[in-house]
């Protein structure tokens, strides 16, 4: 009876010590994105600063939309000359390219917050003996990111569904075992769908490229 009372107690403490080291870390989470939007927010464009020399010098300083006198030997130019031609097949790969570039970059910062640190890796059989008898599609962000960089996402859609599958399988698993674990993964769900929105239009321009 004292044993399994000291048992008790003792996994007790290993929960609460658990639950502690998780809000810290979300707590340092928070702080940083905070910190990161104040840098962005104190962050601004340098405007050319105009003088009296600029109106003696004909050379196009940064940002100047001004265009450029031609020379008189220099050869004029049909628009059809202007319009590079860019086959399909190559607008297809350029925009899977970016699409993957721009998935890369979100799949990185979701495995540097705190909230993501049960789901960076997939879970293996030793830490859950039972887990792949409840979970039918196991997914983690090495597995989303093994699949950006093999381009195998077309568009944000399938991408935010493997982030949101992480969501549920943590759900599904863990809400009657440890429901500390269930709050994290829909805080990365919620960091994700922030990141794609942050990214909409960069995104609308690769998935544009690939559909095309």
């Amino acid at each position: 009876m004292e044993s399994s009372e000291s048992w008790r107690a003792f996994e007790e403490q290993r929960e609460r010590q658990e639950q502690r080291l998780i809000e810290a870390r979300i707590y340092d989470a928070r702080r940083e994105d905070e910190l990161q939007k104040a840098k962005k927010k104190n962050k601004k464009k340098k405007k050319h600063e105009f003088r009296d020399d600029d109106l003696l010098d004909p050379r196009p300083y940064k940002n100047d939309r001004r265009v450029p006198e031609r020379g008189r030997a220099a050869k004029r130019r049909t628009p059809a000359d202007m319009t590079e031609y860019t086959p399909p097949a190559k607008r297809h790969r350029g925009g899977e390219v970016e699409l993957s570039n721009i998935l890369e970059k979100i799949v990185d910062h979701l495995r540097t917050m705190s909230c993501s640190f049960l789901f960076r890796k997939p879970v293996t059989k030793k830490e859950a003996p039972d887990y792949f008898d409840i979970i039918e599609r196991p997914m983690d962000l090495g597995t989303i990111r093994d699949k950006v960089r093999k381009m195998e996402y077309k568009n944000r859609e399938d991408f935010r569904h493997d982030v949101a599958q992480i969501a549920l399988n943590a759900h599904t698993y863990n809400l009657n075992r440890h429901p500390h674990i269930p709050p994290l993964a829909d805080e990365l769900l919620e960091l994700c769908d922030y990141l794609l929105e942050e990214s909409a239009d960069v995104l609308d321009d690769a998935e544009y490229a690939i559909e095309d």
